[in-house]
């Protein structure tokens, strides 16, 4: 019971326990510690909860006196590390004092003992040579001449002139062919003039009359690349203007391919004078402001005709009265009524075309090519004119197989020449006949009609023609028909055209239409273009073309060859009677010395104007190898591939 003497004694004895003072300094901190911590914990937990009030904190305080800190747990000098080697009995550090630096960590065993430093053999230690002397020397000036717009693979490398003196090229370089028919050979020759890069001097040469550069630029314009020459002029500023031969070669091959750009032409013109620059300037003030007539600039001012540039260039010995007449014609005077035009100049031929005048019949004397496609150009021309000169312009390369086809359509038909087209060919194989089959062709719905014509069309082609645009004009024709048993009789003549052309895709299905009927001499032939063994062993003249592309010719053909003439391969060292003999030793040398710009050259002056399908076989396959040896490879197989084509018929 609660008010039992017992009860009371206990309470009383509580509270004797409770206010005594401790006996033995270390158990009343024990106690005390433990009260604490169990104080802190309450304490902790009330204000976690929220249920600690401040005057419960208060009361607290109150209740247990501060005092120096509380140990938890016993003094160092009663705790020891257990028994490690030399660290036996070591008393651990008191965590409540202050820290000090740091001991060293016990090794808990023995560090491996390093091995000896290895010291390294000199024998194998590289020697470096000491740099040689800084050897100082003089660069000469940059060459003018040297510049291009094609470099490396795009032309004929990065130093095609090397190993030929400059002297021997500027010798050389005014024979190159320009009216060449195989596009393989202009193509050849337009690469080697734009390359970069230019023949060396020799020692003490003196400085030539006519620069390289210029030589370069006048020969583009002199082939019909009026383009390329422009581009090539602009890159040789210097000797453009010192060399008044090339910067007119230039403009006149630019106005007569139209039209002219004046400004660049102007500003050619400046470090020059003399009458031709002053009809050209003449004719570009004309140009622009009164072209086929109309009032003066300025009003009230006096005709154009009566302008002081008409009466001085009328006064100037040796000038050009056709042109001052057409001149007129555009300063707004009556239509130029020329009787004769036999040799009529560039200038005079760009203001024809200006005013799409009419061109007496003679112009077509003409031999220039470059004149015939200015003529061919003019649509005030008459038809028949035009498409005779346009022809001779294409076979020369100087005018594309779109335009010769506008002028072959232009051709005008009389009466039923198109219905009786097989006995017109059998009389005249002119352009105009040509020209006809083109308009039947056109106008044809059945198909054994068309195979005729096509066939017509095959027989009219002759050999330099045949990779060129006007082959090229027979071919868009061809592929409108479909190589099918219908057509057999054109699959040879097809095949070798399309060959001729490059357009392999085409001829090997015609070649394989060629194949799967009659074996004939003529299908025989196509062997080498076709690049197969088919038939009868071809002539010698193609086996030595084969051979030059690299293709093993086995005895047995050649001694089976048709060509009385040539029954053995030609020895590397044999030259053909009719090849220049200096031409036909530098091929040899260059091409062995892999010295490939005077290699092109030689190879060009060799096959000259005549080109691969006129030029001996000997000749072109010489001419095949010695371009393959300098990596001329793809020019190399145009080259052939145009003269198998030649002979294949």
């Amino acid at each position: 019971m609660s008010g039992s003497p017992a009860d009371a004694g206990d309470a009383a004895g509580r509270r004797r326990r409770f206010a005594a003072p401790p006996r033995g300094g270390r158990a009343g901190a024990g106690a005390v510690s433990m009260f604490a911590a169990a104080s802190l914990v309450l304490a902790l937990s009330g204000v976690v909860t929220g249920v600690a009030t401040p005057a419960r904190a208060q009361a607290y305080t109150q209740a247990v006196p501060s005092g120096p800190p509380i140990r938890l747990f016993p003094p160092p000098e009663t705790m020891a590390v257990p028994d490690v080697g030399a660290g036996a009995g070591r008393v651990l550090d008191d965590p409540l004092a202050s820290p000090g630096p740091s001991a060293a960590p016990l090794a808990l065993m023995p560090l491996p003992t390093p091995p000896p430093a290895h010291t390294p053999s000199f024998d194998v230690v590289p020697i470096v040579v000491p740099p040689s002397a800084i050897a100082v020397e003089t660069l000469g000036p940059l060459d003018p001449d040297g510049a291009g717009p094609l470099a490396g693979t795009a032309g004929l490398g990065n130093d095609p002139w090397r190993g030929i003196p400059r002297a021997e090229v500027l010798a050389l370089l005014p024979e190159l062919p320009t009216l060449t028919p195989s596009p393989a050979v202009k193509e050849l020759q337009r690469r080697l003039l734009l390359s970069r890069g230019s023949p060396a001097a020799a020692p003490g040469e003196p400085e030539p009359a006519r620069r390289f550069g210029a030589l370069r630029v006048e020969t583009l314009a002199a082939m019909g690349d009026p383009r390329g020459a422009a581009d090539l002029a602009a890159l040789l500023p210097e000797a453009m203007t010192a060399d008044e031969a090339a910067a007119r070669a230039l403009t006149d091959a630019e106005l007569l391919a139209g039209p002219l750009d004046c400004a660049a032409a102007t500003e050619r013109a400046k470090p020059f004078s003399g009458p031709y620059w002053q009809r050209l300037e003449l004719f570009c003030r004309l140009r622009a402001g009164r072209i086929g007539g109309g009032m003066p600039t300025e009003a009230g001012a006096a005709p154009v005709g009566d302008d002081l540039a008409f009466e001085m260039l009328r006064e100037q010995p040796g000038g050009d009265p056709d042109f001052l007449r057409v001149a007129e014609a555009m300063a707004g005077g009556p239509a130029p009524r020329l009787r004769s035009l036999k040799d009529p100049s560039p200038l005079t031929l760009a203001a024809l075309w200006a005013l799409q005048a009419g061109l007496p019949p003679d112009v077509l004397s003409l031999t220039d090519p470059a004149r015939l496609a200015a003529v061919a150009s003019n649509n005030g021309a008459d038809p028949a004119t035009r498409v005779t000169a346009a022809e001779r312009a294409a076979v020369a390369l100087f005018l594309d197989s779109r335009r010769l086809a506008e002028a072959y359509r232009a051709a005008p038909a009389k009466g039923d020449e198109l219905l009786r087209l097989k006995d017109a060919a059998a009389r005249d194989r002119t352009a105009r006949t040509r020209a006809l089959v083109q308009q039947a062709m056109l106008a044809a719905m059945g198909g054994g009609r068309r195979v005729e014509l096509a066939g017509l069309a095959l027989e009219l082609l002759d050999p330099p023609m045949l990779a060129g645009p006007v082959g090229a004009v027979v071919a868009d024709m061809l592929d409108t028909l479909s190589p099918t048993p219908d057509a057999a009789a054109l699959a040879p003549a097809a095949a070798r055209l399309c060959f001729a052309l490059d357009r392999a895709d085409t001829g090997k299905r015609w070649y394989d239409l060629a194949l799967r009927g009659r074996p004939t001499a003529e299908v025989a032939r196509l062997w080498p273009l076709a690049v197969i063994a088919l038939g009868p062993p071809p002539g010698g003249g193609q086996l030595a073309l084969l051979q030059a592309m690299g293709v093993t010719v086995p005895e047995e053909a050649w001694r089976r060859t048709a060509d009385p003439e040539e029954t053995a391969p030609m020895p590397a060292d044999a030259r053909p009677p009719t090849a220049d003999p200096a031409l036909w030793q530098r091929l040899a040398e260059a091409s062995a010395d892999r010295r490939v710009g005077e290699t092109a050259l030689a190879a060009l002056l060799l096959l000259g104007n005549a080109g691969p399908a006129g030029t001996p076989p000997a000749v072109v396959a010489r001419v095949v190898g010695a371009l393959r040896a300098v990596g001329l490879d793809s020019d190399a197989r145009a080259i052939a591939r145009e003269a198998a084509a030649a002979l294949a018929g």
